[in-house]
């Protein structure tokens, strides 16, 4: 089968750049290629995941049942399996990308901001979707999940919120010197226990790969189990941090994630 010479849009920057840098590398793994081929998607064994993602629809008819079963497959074993869940988050990129382009301009939040809130909810809706009660049209579905908790759910819930800018650079600067060495930050602590130190690593990674001040200080005051602390601080219900939070947790499981 003839693939596709890419897979997702090209761009220099952003989690974009990053998830087709990942894909680049993911789509000829022989581990990867191994596992898929085991789940008997197909009689014939793909040689690449390009290959799987055109099965299952990519850039394709807008309905294919025979893709949609396809895809169905890999959104069965999504919830438990990170390999499909990629595959799934690759097969649905191009109307994630056209969601921020319509959001960006109607909102006025730009397309960068518009993308990173569409992908920060993302991971969750395809690893939770309801394959049982939703058994059609799955892209299509997931990608309004993807809207609708992104932007309209956001919308609605906007009387809760209130802007802040929080110094997440200065406060992940601190919680990192203090609990990893630089050469070895999953080695000797100079303080705190080992999911403290990994989550500070994560924390650094999800930062230089665009991941949201608020959403930092968010992960950083619930690794701290001080979510009512910080409801406090920034004036907001214990509820209303709770919701930022889960949106926080999202949006770190999208910049770092990664099944190569």
């Amino acid at each position: 089968m003839t693939t596709p010479p890419s897979t997702t849009p090209t761009s220099r920057y952003g989690p974009i750049a990053r998830f087709d840098e990942e894909w680049q590398r993911l789509k000829h793994s022989p581990r990867a290629l191994e596992r898929v081929n085991s789940w008997g998607i197909s009689p014939k064994s793909f040689s690449s995941l390009d290959e799987l993602l055109v099965a299952a629809g990519f850039r394709g008819k807008n309905i294919d049942p025979v893709a949609d079963a396809v895809l169905a497959r890999l959104v069965q074993r999504a919830s438990t399996d990170e390999l499909a869940a990629r595959i799934v988050l690759q097969r649905v990129i191009p109307p994630i990308l056209s969601i921020a382009r319509r959001r960006g301009r109607n909102r006025s939040i730009g397309y960068n901001d518009a993308l990173g809130m569409a992908l920060s909810h993302a991971w969750e809706v395809i690893r939770t979707y309801p394959i049982a009660r939703r058994p059609a049209k799955i892209a299509v579905n997931i990608v309004r999940d993807i809207e609708y908790f992104a932007f309209v759910r956001t919308e609605r819930r906007r009387p809760q919120l209130s802007p802040f800018v929080p110094d997440s650079e200065a406060l992940l600067n601190h919680r990192s010197a203090d609990m990893m060495t630089f050469d070895d930050p999953y080695g000797s602590a100079t303080g705190g226990s080992t999911s403290d130190i990994e989550l500070a690593h994560l924390l650094r990674q999800a930062q230089e790969c665009g991941m949201s001040e608020r959403s930092i200080e968010l992960c950083m005051a619930l690794g701290a189990g001080d979510i009512d602390g910080y409801a406090e601080r920034h004036g907001v219900t214990r509820r209303t941090a709770r919701g930022w939070s889960q949106a926080a947790i999202n949006e770190l499981r999208v910049r770092t994630q990664c099944v190569a």
